[in-house]
């Protein structure tokens, strides 16, 4: 299904190389100056406020934010969603342009500046040095000065009753009302698209709204249509631009990071993960070093039961992962979906964790009329009306740590057609069900659940794994006893689709055709997730993280194949068996 870290951020080219980058110093917060006027005639009695991570003011038709000094200086995540797709965004088969597809991401700090200034930087985390003892910290730092790409007049200050610090006012509509690459669409983006001029006098902020770690920004954007020509968007060329307009409703998440990154993990090869790396200049004393670090969910144990996960008890942790099915699913297989997320517990049993990740029906209006699909502190599977025949899960990272932050798998209507295609051509000698041009709700919900598990797999961090199938014997898929134990691949991270080399006389049941999690995918999940205390470092880890692995591939099953490796006929897409000759032949004769 998706052969890229992000579907729709990858086409934009937006992941972000990542590492722990020096922080500018920032200035104590000056008292008031004859420039700064008083809170109450700033902040009148007609304001609407609501309290979050900023407190929010309207006022009319401006807004404003009321920033704490606690968060000055604070890395905060910043990404941008269609939360409404334009009509004519999208043609000639594209992937892109449909409610939920993610169109930018940054990481920002607000930093107080001079004569009353409240800059917004934008943050790399691309190059790195830790030692701030030795010439090449500073080296580094003065190379990488993180640009201010806003400028905002404080308006006034409001001191906190209860913690006695400054609240710095700033004014936002301008900027909310502008069209600028932090907040909303990415220059890439705009390319794709074929996007145009901004038209100010079409746009406008339809919300703001603050939670205690995120607010959520809602506005309508109007662009002239760019000239007609040929995009390249998920690797389909589509003819997108006429003459007229196009407008869009975005959604731009701000979400405060930890104060404290999760302690990373370094990627290894012979584990298949997504990374999101930089240049550390310490490590190599003759050169830099590039260091990785896997893409995966903060898993921890509650304090209370850290003794007992020691023991190698199956403990819950402390935070649960939630995925959330967009209500705008058909009914009728959001169960199938749900049963795909919750399929991967088994998995997470081995890195010693229960009911560590559930998936759940959105909530009605009437259960929380405050749950939204745009809220960044929710992760959702997203249902889109589309032709496409696919489905994708990308995720949002922290760019310090790798830690998964939330996810917008993205679940488009045609990956049905997909599916049935599939299973009819490879599966239909063997199971009458597969003999109908539509299938019964139940098969259908089985494939449905399949494609599920693979890509919640890609959203906890998992690269496809073109070389697990190669790990069965090709006669052992004719076994339907071996493969009630085992599964026809041992990852459904491969691209194996289904068991096409079981005969009719064999007697193979329905759930021996189809992909389902595997050993491969049980290990993978226990190496990145099992919490090591012990270790204080990502580098303490290494030497026991490479024992591990050692030990680990003497069993042909857990060996990972990457999908970039083209030339290694072990990890070759849509083959299964240790033998593509024989497989090949035996799915021919179903075949005839």
């Amino acid at each position: 299904m998706q052969k890229k870290r992000w579907a729709i951020a990858i086409a934009f080219g937006l992941s972000m190389s990542v590492s722990a980058q020096t922080k500018d110093s920032i200035p104590n917060p000056v008292k008031p100056t004859s420039g700064i006027k008083s809170y109450n005639s700033v902040i009148t009695k007609n304001a609407k406020t609501s309290i979050g991570l900023f407190t929010i003011h309207k006022i009319e038709e401006k807004y404003f934010f009321e920033i704490p000094d606690s968060i000055l200086g604070r890395d905060i995540l910043v990404v941008s969603r269609l939360s409404k797709a334009g009509a004519d965004m999208r043609s000639g088969g594209s992937m892109a342009g449909y409610a939920g597809d993610q169109l930018n991401e940054n990481v920002i700090r607000f930093e107080k500046g001079p004569t009353n200034k409240l800059f917004i930087k934008d943050i790399s985390y691309s190059e790195h040095s830790a030692d701030s003892t030795q010439p090449m910290f500073r080296a580094v730092a003065n190379s990488n000065i993180q640009p201010i790409v806003s400028a905002l007049d404080i308006k006034a200050y409001n001191k906190d009753s209860i913690t006695a610090l400054n609240n710095i006012v700033i004014e936002v509509t301008d900027l909310l009302n502008s069209d600028n690459d932090i907040f909303f669409f990415a220059s890439r983006a705009k390319t794709a698209f074929k996007i145009g001029g901004y038209q100010p006098d079409k746009s406008y902020v339809v919300d703001v709204k603050t939670f205690p770690i995120n607010t959520e920004i809602k506005t309508v954007k109007t662009y002239t249509k760019g000239s007609l020509g040929n995009a390249s968007v998920n690797g389909v060329q589509s003819q997108i631009g006429t003459t007229g307009n196009f407008t869009v409703e975005i959604n731009t998440s701000m979400v405060l990071l930890p104060k404290v990154p999760m302690q990373a993990r370094y990627a290894d090869d012979r584990v298949g993960y997504f990374t999101t790396g930089y240049t550390d200049f310490d490590l190599n004393p003759q050169g830099v070093k590039e260091i990785q670090m896997i893409a995966r969910w903060r898993m921890e144990p509650k304090d209370a039961d850290i003794e007992k996960y020691k023991r190698g008890e199956l403990v819950e942790p402390k935070k649960q992962i939630v995925i959330y099915i967009d209500p705008a699913t058909p009914s009728k297989w959001v169960p199938y979906l749900i049963q795909g997320i919750n399929d991967w517990n088994i998995a997470f049993e081995k890195a010693g964790f229960k009911n560590a990740i559930v998936g759940k029906k959105a909530p009605t209006p009437q259960e929380d009329p405050a749950w939204s699909l745009e809220d960044a502190r929710h992760s959702a599977l997203v249902y889109k009306p589309s032709a496409v025949p696919n489905a994708s899960g990308p995720h949002v990272s922290d760019p310090r740590s790798g830690e998964v932050i939330e996810t917008h798998i993205n679940w488009y209507h045609n990956l049905m057609k997909l599916v049935h295609d599939w299973y009819f051509i490879q599966t239909a000698a063997v199971d009458p069900k597969a003999r109908k041009m539509q299938f019964d709700d139940e098969l259908m919900g089985q494939l449905i659940r399949f494609v599920s598990s693979h890509e919640v797999g890609h959203t906890l961090g998992l690269l496809h794994n073109f070389g697990s199938s190669t790990g069965t014997p090709v006669e052992k898929l004719r076994d339907n006893k071996w493969l009630t134990e085992n599964g026809h691949t041992s990852s459904i991270m491969d691209y194996a689709r289904f068991n096409y080399v079981a005969q009719p006389e064999d007697n193979v049941a329905q759930n021996n055709l189809m992909p389902r999690i595997g050993d491969y995918d049980k290990w993978a999940i226990e190496w990145g997730y099992k919490w090591l205390p012990q270790y204080q470092t990502p580098e303490a880890e290494l030497s026991f993280l490479n024992k591990w692995i050692i030990g680990k591939l003497k069993d042909r099953r857990l060996w990972f194949g990457s999908e970039r490796s083209h030339d290694d006929p072990r990890s070759q897409n849509e083959d299964i068996g240790d033998n593509a000759i024989k497989a090949g032949e035996y799915g021919i004769k179903n075949l005839k």
